[in-house]
């Protein structure tokens, strides 16, 4: 077996109840990932026998079965990922490329996950109707964005397959890129514009959360369905600054402001990928952020202030607190 093979499909169902016959996407991992696991708890079953330890048998009690994992951001996996976790994808395009404006939607579908570990001739695993239960893609100096999902899921199982379905993964497709994004921002309203002269950034994450839980069924281990919460979306900034005015215009307000503000301080932000093969862009839209800012500490050996930037939660506009503008060969999910 090789640690070095891993090998992941993806496909959404038509419905909960229907797991879908083959991938519609398929990828590699970009750093260590799980992939399944199924974590079963168990409890005791204690009778008054007399001594001390009184287990005499362990049923189990509930199985957890996820699936984790971290890519690039293959133009396809990350439209099928984004509309797995955000539900609402409006396609435009009679040819590729197509646009997928992806924003959050009344509810998210399930997912049919594959995988492969270890060896090509390797059996096959599947777990049935998983949700996203958090996507996040961060980047950070030219590397390219990471993206890492974590997904909730019923039933896993090995197959009697020993080839993965669904064609072969293609590397050479290319990705979205860190290298000559385009970073939008404000700190007080909803113009995302160029980051200030005096600002270097140097990482930027955004987050989906679903805040999934599992129903579980009398007299069954595997969970019976996993359903959604409310979402929450967050984004983490990171850098440095020669000037200390952001800090200013983030709990006042304005960049001449003077008391703090008495009402939440929203800002926004926007950034644009372009793709490594293809003339292909994804464009993030974060409309309404409640920034926070850490202190920007002095210090006696100099240099420029540590910026962080971050939110406890974007807030929705009609409807979404982000939208995903994705281009891809992808006609439909």
């Amino acid at each position: 077996m090789n640690k070095n093979y891993g090998l992941f499909g993806l496909a959404i169902q038509s419905d909960e109840a229907t797991p879908a016959a083959s991938p519609a996407v398929l990828f590699a991992a970009s750093e260590g990932s799980d992939g399944m696991d199924a974590n079963t708890s168990t409890e005791g079953v204690r009778l008054t026998i007399g001594g001390r330890d009184t287990t005499v048998n362990r049923y189990i009690s509930g199985s957890e079965n996820t699936f984790n994992a971290t890519t690039l951001a293959f133009a396809d996996v990350l439209g099928l990922l984004l509309k797995a976790a955000l539900g609402e994808d409006t396609v435009t395009g009679s040819a590729a490329p197509y646009t997928h404006d992806i924003k959050g939607g009344e509810s998210i579908p399930a997912v049919t996950v594959w995988q492969q570990v270890g060896a090509s001739n390797a059996a096959v695993q599947r777990m049935d109707a998983c949700k996203v239960d958090e996507l996040s893609i961060s980047m950070e100096g030219t590397q390219p964005p990471a993206v890492e999902m974590s997904l909730a899921g019923t039933k896993m199982q090995w197959l009697a397959a020993t080839t993965m379905p669904g064609g072969t993964f293609d590397p050479s497709a290319g990705w979205y890129l860190t290298a000559g994004a385009e970073v939008l921002f404000s700190l007080a309203d909803g113009t995302p514009v160029a980051v200030p002269a005096a600002v270097d950034l140097q990482s930027l994450a955004i987050s989906i959360a679903n805040n999934l839980e599992a129903s579980t069924r009398l007299g069954e281990v595997d969970p019976a369905r996993q359903t959604e919460g409310a979402a929450d979306v967050t984004v983490d900034i990171s850098g440095t600054t020669s000037d200390t005015a952001l800090y200013r215009q983030v709990k006042t307000g304005s960049a001449a402001g003077t008391e703090l503000a008495p009402t939440v301080v929203t800002g926004s932000l926007q950034v644009t990928l372009a793709h490594s093969v293809e003339d292909w862009s994804l464009v993030i839209k974060v409309p309404a952020i409640p920034w926070t800012i850490e202190p920007m500490e002095v210090d006696p050996e100099g240099g420029n202030f540590d910026l962080s930037l971050s939110t406890e939660g974007a807030l929705a506009v009609d409807g979404s607190a982000c939208e995903f503008i994705i281009q891809n060969g992808v006609q439909s999910y």
